[in-house]
Protein backbone atom coordinates (compact mmCIF):
# COMPACT_ATOMS: atom_id res chain seq x y z
CA UNK A 1 0.00 0.00 0.00
CA UNK A 2 2.65 2.33 0.96
CA UNK A 3 4.51 1.70 -2.41
CA UNK A 4 1.17 2.04 -4.19
CA UNK A 5 0.80 5.69 -2.68
CA UNK A 6 4.14 6.47 -2.90
CA UNK A 7 4.34 5.83 -7.00
CA UNK A 8 0.67 8.31 -6.99
CA UNK A 9 2.38 10.47 -5.11
CA UNK A 10 5.68 10.90 -7.51
CA UNK A 11 3.62 10.46 -10.71
CA UNK A 12 0.90 13.42 -9.13
CA UNK A 13 4.37 15.45 -8.25
CA UNK A 14 6.07 14.74 -11.94
CA UNK A 15 2.72 15.81 -13.27
CA UNK A 16 2.27 18.94 -11.71
CA UNK A 17 6.16 19.67 -12.30
CA UNK A 18 5.45 19.50 -16.04
CA UNK A 19 2.80 21.96 -15.83
CA UNK A 20 4.66 24.43 -14.14
CA UNK A 21 7.44 24.44 -16.66
CA UNK A 22 7.25 26.66 -19.86
CA UNK A 23 8.42 26.60 -22.65
CA UNK A 24 9.99 30.06 -23.49
CA UNK A 25 9.28 31.70 -26.78
CA UNK A 26 11.38 30.91 -29.26
CA UNK A 27 12.44 34.52 -31.05
CA UNK A 28 13.21 34.63 -34.55
CA UNK A 29 15.50 36.70 -36.52
CA UNK A 30 14.00 39.34 -38.34
CA UNK A 31 16.17 42.44 -39.59
CA UNK A 32 13.47 45.15 -39.45
CA UNK A 33 14.06 44.48 -35.04
CA UNK A 34 17.47 44.75 -35.74
CA UNK A 35 17.78 48.62 -37.35
CA UNK A 36 17.76 49.73 -33.54
CA UNK A 37 21.19 48.47 -33.61
CA UNK A 38 22.48 50.69 -36.19
CA UNK A 39 23.65 53.21 -33.57
CA UNK A 40 25.60 51.16 -31.04
CA UNK A 41 29.01 52.13 -31.02
CA UNK A 42 30.66 49.65 -28.79
CA UNK A 43 29.81 46.07 -27.69
CA UNK A 44 31.40 43.73 -26.06
CA UNK A 45 30.76 39.68 -26.42
CA UNK A 46 32.29 36.17 -25.24
CA UNK A 47 31.16 33.22 -27.26
CA UNK A 48 32.67 30.03 -29.57
CA UNK A 49 33.84 30.36 -32.94
CA UNK A 50 34.49 28.08 -36.12
CA UNK A 51 36.16 29.01 -39.25
CA UNK A 52 36.37 26.50 -42.07
CA UNK A 53 37.31 26.50 -45.67
CA UNK A 54 38.74 23.49 -47.86
CA UNK A 55 42.46 23.74 -47.26
CA UNK A 56 41.97 24.56 -42.94
CA UNK A 57 39.56 25.31 -40.00
CA UNK A 58 40.17 26.54 -36.65
CA UNK A 59 37.97 26.26 -33.36
CA UNK A 60 38.32 28.91 -30.36
CA UNK A 61 36.87 31.15 -27.80
CA UNK A 62 36.73 34.43 -28.80
CA UNK A 63 36.18 37.64 -26.87
CA UNK A 64 35.26 40.54 -29.48
CA UNK A 65 35.21 44.42 -28.16
CA UNK A 66 34.30 46.82 -31.09
CA UNK A 67 34.81 50.82 -29.91
CA UNK A 68 33.82 53.28 -32.66
CA UNK A 69 37.48 53.14 -34.33
CA UNK A 70 38.92 49.84 -32.86
CA UNK A 71 38.28 45.81 -32.84
CA UNK A 72 39.90 43.53 -30.55
CA UNK A 73 39.13 40.22 -31.36
CA UNK A 74 41.21 37.70 -28.59
CA UNK A 75 40.89 33.84 -29.69
CA UNK A 76 42.08 30.89 -27.93
CA UNK A 77 41.97 27.88 -28.46
CA UNK A 78 41.23 24.39 -26.39
CA UNK A 79 41.99 24.66 -22.87
CA UNK A 80 42.98 28.60 -23.61
CA UNK A 81 45.94 27.15 -25.63
CA UNK A 82 46.72 29.35 -29.04
CA UNK A 83 45.98 32.45 -27.69
CA UNK A 84 46.03 34.94 -30.52
CA UNK A 85 44.93 39.07 -30.19
CA UNK A 86 44.05 40.71 -33.23
CA UNK A 87 43.23 44.60 -33.31
CA UNK A 88 41.88 46.34 -36.37
CA UNK A 89 42.00 49.59 -36.70
CA UNK A 90 41.14 52.24 -39.64
CA UNK A 91 44.38 50.96 -41.56
CA UNK A 92 46.42 48.73 -38.94
CA UNK A 93 45.81 45.70 -38.23
CA UNK A 94 47.76 44.02 -35.54
CA UNK A 95 48.55 40.06 -34.56
CA UNK A 96 49.78 39.25 -31.36
CA UNK A 97 50.20 35.73 -30.16
CA UNK A 98 51.98 36.50 -26.75
CA UNK A 99 55.37 35.98 -28.01
CA UNK A 100 55.35 37.99 -30.97
CA UNK A 101 53.16 41.37 -32.06
CA UNK A 102 53.14 41.82 -36.03
CA UNK A 103 51.28 45.41 -37.20
CA UNK A 104 50.45 44.64 -40.92
CA UNK A 105 48.82 47.53 -43.71
CA UNK A 106 46.35 46.87 -45.87
CA UNK A 107 42.72 44.99 -46.08
CA UNK A 108 42.13 42.81 -42.92
CA UNK A 109 40.71 40.34 -44.60
CA UNK A 110 43.87 39.93 -46.28
CA UNK A 111 45.91 39.78 -43.86
CA UNK A 112 44.06 37.63 -41.42
CA UNK A 113 43.78 35.11 -44.53
CA UNK A 114 47.42 34.87 -44.73
CA UNK A 115 47.92 35.03 -40.95
CA UNK A 116 45.03 32.90 -39.78
CA UNK A 117 44.79 30.55 -42.98
CA UNK A 118 41.03 30.54 -43.37
CA UNK A 119 39.33 34.05 -44.45
CA UNK A 120 37.61 35.68 -41.27
CA UNK A 121 35.52 38.80 -43.31
CA UNK A 122 36.08 41.30 -40.16
CA UNK A 123 34.75 44.84 -41.15
CA UNK A 124 31.22 42.77 -41.74
CA UNK A 125 31.21 40.49 -39.53
CA UNK A 126 31.15 43.11 -36.59
CA UNK A 127 27.87 44.24 -38.30
CA UNK A 128 26.75 40.55 -38.98
CA UNK A 129 27.08 40.33 -35.12
CA UNK A 130 24.64 42.53 -34.34
CA UNK A 131 22.26 40.71 -36.94
CA UNK A 132 23.23 43.80 -39.56
CA UNK A 133 24.00 43.98 -42.94
CA UNK A 134 27.40 45.56 -43.73
CA UNK A 135 25.77 49.31 -44.08
CA UNK A 136 28.64 49.68 -47.02
CA UNK A 137 27.60 46.79 -49.33
CA UNK A 138 24.09 46.11 -50.76
CA UNK A 139 22.21 42.82 -49.51
CA UNK A 140 19.32 41.08 -50.16
CA UNK A 141 17.34 39.77 -47.40
CA UNK A 142 16.12 36.61 -46.53
CA UNK A 143 13.63 34.95 -43.67
CA UNK A 144 16.01 34.22 -41.52
CA UNK A 145 19.09 36.50 -42.31
CA UNK A 146 20.52 38.43 -45.56
CA UNK A 147 22.75 37.10 -48.67
CA UNK A 148 25.84 39.77 -49.08
CA UNK A 149 28.76 40.17 -50.83
CA UNK A 150 28.37 36.50 -51.93
CA UNK A 151 28.17 35.48 -48.26
CA UNK A 152 24.42 33.27 -46.95
CA UNK A 153 24.38 35.11 -43.54
CA UNK A 154 21.91 33.15 -41.38
CA UNK A 155 20.69 33.91 -37.49
CA UNK A 156 19.95 30.31 -36.27
CA UNK A 157 19.33 31.65 -32.50
CA UNK A 158 18.65 34.83 -30.87
CA UNK A 159 18.81 35.50 -27.11
CA UNK A 160 17.39 38.27 -24.58
CA UNK A 161 19.95 41.09 -23.51
CA UNK A 162 18.39 43.92 -21.44
CA UNK A 163 15.24 45.12 -23.39
CA UNK A 164 17.23 44.02 -26.60
CA UNK A 165 16.71 40.97 -28.81
CA UNK A 166 20.30 39.62 -29.97
CA UNK A 167 21.70 36.73 -32.21
CA UNK A 168 22.98 33.76 -30.26
CA UNK A 169 24.08 31.78 -33.33
CA UNK A 170 25.22 32.88 -36.31
CA UNK A 171 26.30 30.68 -39.56
CA UNK A 172 27.89 32.83 -42.70
CA UNK A 173 28.83 30.89 -45.75
CA UNK A 174 30.20 31.56 -49.18
CA UNK A 175 31.58 28.87 -51.28
CA UNK A 176 33.77 26.48 -49.23
CA UNK A 177 34.01 28.75 -46.32
CA UNK A 178 31.89 28.23 -43.65
CA UNK A 179 32.04 30.35 -40.02
CA UNK A 180 30.06 29.36 -37.47
CA UNK A 181 29.68 31.58 -33.89
CA UNK A 182 27.93 30.76 -30.56
CA UNK A 183 27.59 34.23 -28.63
CA UNK A 184 27.40 33.02 -25.24
CA UNK A 185 27.48 36.32 -23.32
CA UNK A 186 26.96 40.24 -24.32
CA UNK A 187 27.53 43.34 -23.09
CA UNK A 188 26.09 46.94 -25.28
CA UNK A 189 27.86 49.41 -22.15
Amino acid sequence: MIFRNSVFLLSVMSLAGCSLLSEKPVEVYRLQDMQVLQQQRQWYFEGRLALADERDSISASVSWRHRFDRDDIELAGPLAQGKLVISVSADMVSVDDGDIRKEFRGPVEEVLAEQLGVTMPVNALKYWVLGLPDPEQSFVEQVDGFFQAGWRVGFKEMQHVNAMVLPRKINAEKDKTRIKLVVDQWDLS
